[in-house]
């Protein structure tokens, strides 16, 4: 009985339908595996300002600290008028050490950032966006 079933399943022809839905299945498992980062909607634009890097999104996914002290010297022309906006270049430290002052920002920055995700996301994409891949954390934390 058993070699019979095996001569029927070498006497059917492959089933198309089914074959075409596995690579379905597997193209849609793929595809959940993808992040894609957006600056804007397909009808809106960049901001352009002679003052800010000509690629904004980029620059606050790889520097956040920067851009997002030149964006507040920008945007409070009033409060820092006598503040060159490149003289947020001069904090002194390094990102990774908390003790300087640059430090201190970015581990301030890494807690406001990381508790507004882990309030607003379903806990499996917070875990999978901000925990199980440093990269992914941090292009998402900035």
């Amino acid at each position: 009985s058993i070699h019979n079933k095996q001569q029927q399943q070498q006497q059917q022809p492959p089933n198309k339908d089914s074959d075409e839905a596995a690579a379905a299945a597997n193209t849609l498992r793929s595809v959940q595996e993808i992040i894609v980062l957006c600056p804007t909607s397909a009808s809106e634009t960049l901001p352009l300002n002679p003052e800010l890097p000509a690629d904004l999104f980029t620059s606050c996914l790889t520097t956040p600290i920067p851009i997002a002290l030149r964006w507040f010297v920008h945007q409070n022309p009033l409060s820092c008028s006598n503040l060159p906006p490149d003289n947020v270049d001069l904090i002194p430290g390094e990102l990774p050490d908390r003790k300087t002052p640059l430090g201190e920002l970015n581990w301030v920055f890494t807690a406001i950032t990381d508790t507004i995700a882990w309030s607003v996301l379903p806990s499996p994409l917070f875990q999978r966006l901000f925990r199980q891949d440093l990269l992914v954390a941090s292009m998402f934390r900035n």
